[in-house]
């Protein structure tokens, strides 16, 4: 024999059924809507603002012996004049980190040596400047007012 039951009584059940499952006054709910972040998760990355601010671009200690011939940091366009010991070097080594929607060029006499696109600031980027490009020891650093960026430039040993 086959038990039917009540409409009155299934329409209350599946009344129970969707008001129970609706998430936002059951004291299990685990979603929240319109949440962004989880408890103890990380927040999202910012671009940071300031020079200071950006990872330094010397990732892993230098070889014993390198010089660094210059460390800086700053926004927009800039320079440095390297010593004279780096015009008689094998290579120079150049590592850079920058933020912004442009480009970081490290150029000496008009001619690029060195770049990269910029972005959140988070990359690191390492060049060898073999002698052959060392003619001129004044490099500019080509960037767009809204860059920031930090340099070392280091000679390796025995240079």
């Amino acid at each position: 024999m086959k038990r039917s039951v009540p409409a009155l009584g299934l329409s209350a059940l599946v009344l129970v059924l969707v008001s129970g499952c609706s998430g936002g006054t059951h004291p299990r709910a685990a979603v929240t809507h319109g949440a962004t972040a989880r408890a103890g998760a990380a927040p999202p990355a910012q671009t940071p603002t300031s020079p200071d601010r950006l990872p330094d671009p010397v990732q892993s200690p230098i070889p014993v012996g390198s010089k660094t011939l210059y460390t800086g940091s700053g926004q927009g366009a800039g320079g440095v004049t390297l010593p004279a010991s780096a015009g008689k070097a094998s290579s120079i080594t150049v590592m850079w980190t920058c933020a912004g929607t442009a480009k970081f060029d490290i150029i000496a006499a008009g001619k690029v040596l060195a770049g990269s696109q910029c972005g959140d600031g988070s990359g690191v980027f390492t060049a060898k400047v073999p002698h052959a490009n060392m003619r001129e020891l004044a490099w500019k650093f080509s960037a767009a007012n809204s860059v920031i960026w930090r340099i070392a430039i280091t000679q390796p040993p025995g240079n």
